[in-house]
């Protein structure tokens, strides 16, 4: 999971979703529709499983006006440390402490 804070941090996901995943990253504001938040389980567009978050890194989402980016020059193994990190993020706060 640390390889996938620093992934999250290195590829730019904290500069549309905030390095505490919250969807206020410095460019959030500038976004229609706006970056995910993802404490909201209904964020998971593709469900909140590991599996189903590393397939939304791997193909970006285009749908309903969304534009996040594929980051298909991630690995798969890369792709799930991501994934893994922004799982934690969700099940901080399901179990209450609000913090990743």
């Amino acid at each position: 999971m640390e390889e996938g804070r620093s992934l999250y941090g290195t590829n730019g996901c904290a500069s549309c979703h905030g390095p505490a995943g919250h969807g206020d990253g410095p460019v959030a504001k500038t976004l229609v529709p706006a970056p995910r938040d993802f404490r909201d389980a209904a964020a998971f567009k593709n469900g909140t499983e590991v599996p189903a978050i590393a397939r939304t890194l791997a193909e970006g989402l285009a749908t309903n006006g969304a534009g996040m980016p594929r980051f298909d020059h991630l690995t798969d193994h890369e792709r799930r440390s991501i994934a893994l990190f922004i799982r934690s993020l969700h099940e901080d706060v399901k179990e209450g402490t609000g913090q990743p």
